[in-house]
């Protein structure tokens, strides 16, 4: 919310990524998790891309777009915390292809 994306996969991540392998986690559980948090960041202030690009091409005002967007971004954060601590909503999909 408060670092822009390419800034989180440019600098943010190259210094995590060791820490995330020391603890075990698996790396398509934090890929996931990450993109989604830079999803959110994407629609929410003071840096939300989104919306700017948003209103520049609907003409709509920042404020309008802002409160739209708002049960969205509470449905996100819920799903959000649902991932990261039940990871098997992530990885059904990838562990279901290893058993094949």
């Amino acid at each position: 919310m408060f670092l822009d994306t390419s800034t989180i996969q440019l600098v943010f991540l190259p210094m995590v990524l060791p820490i995330v392998k020391a603890f075990g986690i698996d790396l398509v559980h934090f890929g996931v998790v990450i993109c989604f948090n830079m999803m959110i960041g994407l629609l929410t202030p003071p840096f939300g891309m989104l919306l700017f690009i948003t209103s520049g091409i609907s003409g709509t005002p920042l404020k309008e777009i802002i409160k739209e967007t708002l049960p969205m971004v509470v449905v996100m954060i819920l799903f959000l915390f649902l991932m990261t601590y039940i990871p098997d909503i992530v990885m059904f999909i990838p562990n279901h292809m290893l058993r094949r």
